[in-house]
């Protein structure tokens, strides 16, 4: 079998790539230039970016050098700043003591003038231990009527007797009587 070229007949060109040759340069053009330009965006945001890291270095230089400069400042700061967290914390612990303090002072001085408030103990909760002294019985029995009386319970929600104490030994006061209760709340505001 002999092969023959057959010289008349044309084959088929590649018809489609001819006839869309200008619409598929076009379509390349194209897409070079948005390459080029999504290529200019992302070198202006790294420039961009560059800029604004090279000014937060420059911040950060200067703070390093004011920290050096200054370390008795910061020094303070911190000393501040720990002053005030203790502060807050003795705010939120504090027992409001003199309004009771006064109340109850100002019930024993109603009393008589010869009883001594030794010592006295209020917590956050309003509770209360306190310690009165007497030079002698009449005083402490006027005392013991006045506190079972309204006039003086009406700061309590409780008190109670803890101890009684007779001391021979001193010239002073020779009674002492150990209360403990807890106050009513004082409204202030």
């Amino acid at each position: 079998m002999k092969n023959r070229i057959n010289l008349f007949k044309q084959k088929p060109q590649l018809d489609f790539i001819s006839a869309n040759a200008h619409k598929f340069k076009m379509y390349l053009n194209g897409a070079g230039i948005m390459l080029f330009v999504c290529f200019l965006l992302l070198i202006y945001q790294v420039l961009r970016l560059s800029s604004t890291q090279q000014a937060l270095l420059k911040m950060k230089e200067t703070y390093l050098k004011y920290l050096l400069e200054e370390n008795d400042v910061e020094a303070n700061i911190r000393y501040f700043i720990s002053k005030q967290t203790q502060v807050n914390t003795f705010l939120k612990d504090d027992a409001r003591f003199l309004p009771y303090y006064q109340i109850l002072k100002k019930s024993l001085e109603e009393t008589s003038n010869n009883v001594v408030l030794d010592t006295i103990d209020i917590d956050k909760s309003r509770k209360t231990r306190f310690i009165v002294k007497f030079k002698d019985t009449e005083e402490m029995l006027s005392f013991i009527r006045y506190i079972e009386g309204e006039e003086f319970l009406k700061n309590f929600i409780s008190l109670s007797l803890q101890s009684f104490v007779i001391n021979k030994q001193t010239k002073g006061s020779r009674y002492q009587l150990e209360l403990q209760g807890i106050f009513k709340e004082i409204k202030t505001e």
